[in-house]
């Protein structure tokens, strides 16, 4: 038989009763961590609910705001389309219908109204104002013209010639002419390439009526006393260079424009003052666009180069 001995009843007693208490407590924690996790799971659920809440709200935010966008934009472009198509609409044709004549008057216009401005301008107190001034002066060279033809056969028709423009206008408007010309370089490119125009569009523009004229018979004349007269060589030389080159530049346009018209009676060549004008601007370091100047006389000196060689 063995020796061990048997647990007494009450012993036996308590052991079960701390095994129905391990058993209880590890039934009542287990439990609590089962509705823990639950609680934690519900919380987590609630709290991943709340930011899907937010988050759709941003969203439904958001997509609204991109669609006030992407309606604004679509309507900006509306309009900006529109508006483009509109601008199409006004803008054809405007290279083509541009008015040469009031485009003309117009710069000459403007270059008196600045003129009459300037403040040695209304010093001088010219009577009814610097474009009244000036359709007076050419008025008075057109009805005295210089002397073109024979100038050399005798001594008095040169002097004549070079002291045109003092016998024709005065002391006091010479003393006039020559205060603008010094005061005015600036200006002298733009306002003689508008004056030009006015002898290249004359006869389109006599619907403008235009208080300045500058009739081609006229210009001839004038153009042949600075290219090919003593005295008007002479009136050049005393000038500043930019002015001298400018003047005898148009002078070559308007003999080439003679020629086209089949208006220079008296057949003068204009090949000499080509040559000579071409050196004279390769020099020239005081006017804006003399590169374009010499373009258009190097295309003058092929063309008559072609017609009646060098």
């Amino acid at each position: 038989m063995s020796n061990a001995k048997k647990p007494t009843p009450v012993k036996t007693i308590i052991i079960i009763i701390l095994l129905a208490l391990a058993a209880v407590s590890v039934f009542l924690l287990f439990n609590a961590n089962k509705k823990a996790e639950k609680n934690a799971a519900i919380s987590l659920e609630l709290e991943q609910q709340k930011w899907q809440g937010k988050v759709n709200v941003l969203e439904k935010g958001l997509s609204t705001h991109d669609g006030s966008d992407s309606a604004g934009q679509t309507e900006s472009a509306g309009i900006q389309a529109d508006s483009d198509a509109e601008a199409d609409k006004q803008g054809i044709g405007k290279d083509i219908t541009i008015d040469p004549c009031k485009m003309t008057a117009g710069g000459i216009d403007a270059f008196f109204t600045r003129l009459d401005k300037e403040d040695y301008i209304i010093d001088l107190k010219l009577e009814g104002g610097s474009k009244v001034y000036f359709t007076t002066i050419i008025n008075m060279m057109r009805a005295n013209k210089p002397n073109i033809t024979r100038e050399t056969d005798n001594l008095l028709a040169i002097l004549q010639n070079a002291a045109h423009f003092y016998r024709v206008l005065g002391e006091k408007d010479i003393f006039i002419l020559k205060k603008i010309m010094a005061l005015e370089k600036g200006h002298y490119e733009p306002v003689m390439a508008d004056f030009f125009n006015l002898i290249l569009h004359r006869e389109e523009c006599q619907s403008i009526n235009y208080p300045i004229q500058l009739p081609m018979e006229d210009m001839y004349s004038y153009s042949i006393f600075f290219l090919n007269t003593l005295g008007g060589q002479a009136y050049l030389f005393r000038r500043e260079p930019a002015f001298r080159t400018l003047v005898k530049y148009y002078c070559v346009l308007v003999m080439d424009l003679a020629n086209m018209k089949n208006a220079n009676p008296l057949g003068i060549d204009i090949r000499y003052p080509i040559n000579s004008l071409i050196e004279e601007l390769t020099t020239t370091t005081a006017l804006e666009d003399k590169d374009k100047y010499l373009d258009n006389l190097l295309q003058l000196q092929e063309k008559y180069e072609k017609l009646y060689g060098n």
